[in-house]
């Protein structure tokens, strides 16, 4: 499984457009990813991040490590860094704003093993 990140943008005044990128890092605080498109600083998005590895650190006794594997990890998120890089990418750093308890807890213990992505 790609470390791949599905967002889009929160908002009550227009349609949100899903947008893929790669995420280059992610910790218990928020993720750095490459976007094609820029978005401005204080933009709160919805996030579905797929963390490889992170099934088998779950807590939850009556679902496979392997279907929770697929499970995304959703959080709301703030843009609180933006910066152009080559071929008209952005770089993008996230604060997580909200993340699922359980989620969270699965990352983080993840984060701290010897068998991260």
């Amino acid at each position: 499984m790609e470390a791949v990140v599905v967002f889009q943008e929160l908002s009550f005044e227009k349609e949100a457009e899903n947008v893929q990128a790669k995420y280059k890092d992610v910790s218990g605080g928020g993720l750095l990813l490459a976007s094609s498109r820029e978005f401005p600083l204080g933009v709160i998005l919805k996030l579905e991040i797929r963390v490889p590895g992170w099934g088998k650190h779950h807590d939850i006794s009556f679902e496979p490590s392997h279907h929770l594997e697929l499970k995304p990890l959703v959080a709301v998120g703030e843009v609180v860094r933006v910066e152009a890089i080559d071929d008209g990418e952005f770089e993008l750093g996230i604060k997580f704003l909200n993340v699922y308890p359980e989620d969270l807890k699965a990352l983080l213990a993840l984060i701290n093993s010897s068998d991260q992505p």
